[in-house]
């Protein structure tokens, strides 16, 4: 269940970025180009401070898995299946 709603929000994620690369070439017109601009800036604040929290959750071996580029770019997506994975290794 996990994996299908990291698979679909990444794919989510994804759509979303590219929204972004439309409106700021303006494809996508005002008022709605400016929201996605602003929610962008919103999604990419969150995902730096949830890269700065969850980093230090990840030590020993899967510190090297812990990408702060993917982070950025997927956020919860990335370090939630490798946390998830790190626990299981752990039990």
């Amino acid at each position: 269940m996990l994996d299908s709603l990291v698979k679909v929000t990444r794919i989510a994620v994804v759509v979303f970025w590219f929204a972004l690369f439309l409106s700021l070439i303006s494809v996508i017109p005002n008022p709605y180009g400016r929201y996605i601009v602003w929610l962008a800036g919103l999604v990419l604040l969150i995902h730096l401070l949830e890269y700065f929290l969850v980093r230090s959750r990840f030590t020993g071996p899967d510190a090297g898995k812990f990408s702060f580029f993917k982070t950025i770019l997927f956020g919860f997506t990335h370090w939630l299946p490798l946390l998830k994975h790190s626990g299981r290794a752990a039990d």
